[in-house]
């Protein structure tokens, strides 16, 4: 009789990540048919949603298994129940890498490979005689350790289940603030759920996997190969397992944004994975907003909005206004977003610049509406797309608000465009940031083109050149129903500053450092980068221009934010104007006249301004407001905020006067013409007082409503 095949560590790996797989399976199925029925299993949207589940799912599942896989071995060494307990901690510390840096952080690729590396010191120094589970006090050790662990997971999927049926979310981070008020929660579980049975329950079953567990840990052995062969078979798992974790073919791994593509919201929900979601969420928790400030300064923001206070007992502040538009065009015509990376005011030629290097763009804001006082409310990409479109700055103490799964739920002045076609590119993956999940979850008819869809070639971390973005993002302008709307963001002038080989009509000019200097470049690369940008846009406008299109067309170009580097104003520390002030442009010479506007103006009027020029009333609760309105011809203000420092200091422009506010509460009031401006505060003392209530006002407003923005 042939003796029967080794019982090995792979075997016993295997089988448990295929029992765990098919339980989270189970549990997902479960969550579907309980809360939409056995009809929720053959609605469109629902197989892709349970794809990324399990995808989600296996992730978690190659988490729990990586530390046995690299830490312990079958036969017998020396050590018994210490070696046991000393691959026990080094199993801690792993999970801790794993879950706490890796899994909840947003660039993943870096934290794998130095938890790899990490690992495989520790592998190599602690299992080569230690770790072994032939001893029977080594296995107890680590089968309780994995009892444990299954003990949590479970007792988090019966949390889940209650949480979605109370307050129709997954399980997430928010759950925690329950722990302040400790009695009355559990006093409130104990006389809504059957805590008793479900107790019960998880005992049986872990009872259950207990038993299971001992039997098959028992008799571990190598199987018989060449412990060359071997060593090639544990290196292979061992990437499986990080690709596993990684979870897609990507320079951007799978990523929790990617379920609020779904157009239904639970099917979003479905895809998740309760317990990673938690820890996403646990992670990028903010510090939040302070209510009872929020209503002491709702009389000042309705007054600066020009609306009535709406102060109902019992109710939640709000700004919600129903605004009239000022038409400057007929029809409905389409309208194209371009958003410029780093593209700072003083570093276009219209606005100053001695170098000229930005000649075509210079064209583009005098044939349209240029705004040469506007002002983002701080240096970041993602932030300032998410002000632009959400009409709310994002404060966020912890995290970019598109990377908190919390506050998906936006409402856009750009969801008015009823009937209209829209369209998102970028030259690379909207994984970014984890733009996707805010975008698809608030725009559900919203077709993202990004890496792999397009024909040009990626030239640099970005994905492709803005010039080839540009060109793809009109060829398939020609293929869209109209209207359509349409953004396009770009990312070329920034670092690596790239400069593709394929364009063989761009020349790189090479300038002096001293001229290049006193024109606020660091040097050829980044001048030859602007350069490149407006080279972009002119072979795109030149050939936009001979399409049907064209002329039925709004243009809104804008710098998605400025930058210090290489700025020769140093006034007003990290509020510099160099980082807030960037050109805005508004370009149709078929529909609009040309003009230069002087008003003060911000990103979040973009989509207001928008919705009044095309003849669409809009509802707004947010902090965005209509420059075509004249009632802001004179208090129009705009709101600034430190990225990098933390706490933050905040700002505010109106008229020629620029207010800075430190995070002791401390402020000073500065001119913004003088070019060694000294604090005003103590000779203008009502102007500050005024300015202080107000910027203070849209600093908690912006808190207050990343997380209630719905009309």
């Amino acid at each position: 009789m042939a003796p029967s095949a080794p019982r090995t560590k792979v075997r016993l790996l295997a089988l448990l990540a295929a029992l765990l797989l098919g339980s989270l399976l189970l549990a997902r199925v479960a969550f579907l048919v309980h809360f939409e029925g056995w009809g929720g299993l053959v609605e469109g949207g629902v197989g892709r949603a349970l794809y990324l589940g399990f995808k989600f799912d296996a992730r978690l599942v190659a988490i729990l298994l990586m530390p046995a896989w690299l830490l312990l071995k079958p036969g017998r060494g020396r050590g018994g129940a210490w070696s046991g307990a000393l691959t026990l901690a080094a199993a801690l510390v792993l999970y801790c890498v794993m879950i706490a840096v890796a899994m909840v952080d947003d660039v993943a690729a870096r934290p794998w490979l130095l938890a790899f590396l990490a690992v495989t010191g520790l592998h190599r120094g602690l299992c080569r005689d230690y770790g072994t589970l032939g001893h029977a006090s080594a296995r107890r050790l680590w089968g309780g350790f994995t009892l444990l662990l299954l003990g949590v997971l479970l007792l988090a999927y019966v949390m889940d289940f209650a949480t979605y049926g109370y307050i129709h979310t997954r399980l997430n981070g928010t759950l925690l603030m329950f722990l302040e008020n400790l009695r009355i929660s559990s006093r409130m579980m104990w006389e809504s759920y059957p805590v008793l049975r479900i107790a019960a329950a998880l005992a049986v079953l872990l009872t259950l996997a207990g038993l299971g567990l001992g039997r098959l840990s028992r008799g571990l052995a190598f199987a018989p190969v060449a412990p060359w062969l071997r060593g090639l078979g544990n290196a292979a798992l061992t990437v499986l397992l990080l690709a596993v974790m990684y979870g897609k073919v990507s320079r951007y791994p799978l990523r929790w944004a990617e379920a609020f593509e779904a157009r239904k919201p639970f099917q979003a929900h479905l895809a998740l994975n309760p317990v990673l979601f938690f820890l996403e969420t646990r992670r990028q928790m903010d510090g939040g907003f302070d209510l009872p400030k929020v209503r002491a300064l709702q009389p000042v923001m309705a007054d600066y909005f020009g609306i009535p206070v709406r102060q109902d007992a019992g109710s939640l502040p709000t700004l919600l206004r129903d605004c009239a538009p000022h038409p400057l065009v007929k029809g409905q015509p389409n309208v194209v977003f371009i958003q410029l990376e780093s593209f700072a005011a003083f570093k276009t030629g219209v606005l100053g610049n001695p170098l000229d290097p930005t000649p075509f763009f210079d064209t583009l804001a005098r044939r349209g509406i240029l705004f040469d006082r506007f002002y983002v409310a701080m240096e970041n990409t993602s932030h300032s797309m998410f002000a632009t479109l959400f009409g709310v700055p994002d404060v966020s103490a912890v995290e970019n608000a598109t990377r908190n799964p919390l506050l998906l739920d936006q409402a856009s002045v750009l969801a008015g465009l009823d009937g209209y076609d829209q369209s998102f590119f970028l030259g690379g993956s909207a994984n970014w940031a984890q733009i996707r999940g805010v975008l698809k979850n608030n725009f559900k008819r919203l077709a993202i083109h990004e890496e792999g869809s397009y024909h040009s070639p990626v030239v640099d971390v970005w994905g492709i050149c803005d010039a080839d973005l540009l060109m793809e993002a009109r060829a398939q302008f020609n293929t869209l129903p109209r209207p359509f709307w349409s953004y396009v963001q770009t990312s070329g002038n920034h670092p690596p500053f790239t400069i593709p080989g394929h364009l063989k009509d761009f020349h790189p000019v090479k300038l002096d450092p001293e001229r290049l200097a006193a024109a606020g470049f660091t040097g050829n690369e980044e001048f030859n980068a602007v350069r490149l940008m407006d080279y972009s846009l002119q072979a795109f406008f030149e050939a936009a221009a001979k399409e049907p299109w064209f002329d039925n067309t709004v243009f809104l170009m804008w710098g998605d934010h400025g930058l210090p580097r290489g700025s020769r104003d140093k006034r007003f520390g990290d509020l510099t104007l160099a980082i807030h002030n960037v050109p805005f442009v508004i370009f149709a010479p078929a529909l609009l006249q040309a003009r230069r506007d002087h008003r003060i103006a911000t990103q979040m009027d973009i989509l207001p301004t928008l919705a009044s020029l095309l003849g669409r009333p809009y509802r707004t609760a947010t902090l965005g407001k209509d420059l075509l309105d004249p009632a802001f011809k004179d208090r129009s203000a705009a709101f600034t905020f430190t990225t990098f420092r933390r706490p933050a200091r905040f700002g505010l422009l109106q008229d020629d006067y620029y207010l800075n506010v430190d995070p002791d509460g401390s402020a000073a009031l500065y001119r913004t013409d003088e070019a060694d401006p000294a604090d005003r505060g103590a000779s203008e003392p009502e102007r500050k007082a005024r300015m202080l209530t107000l910027a203070t006002g849209f600093h908690e407003w912006s808190k207050y409503l990343l997380s209630h923005n719905k009309p």
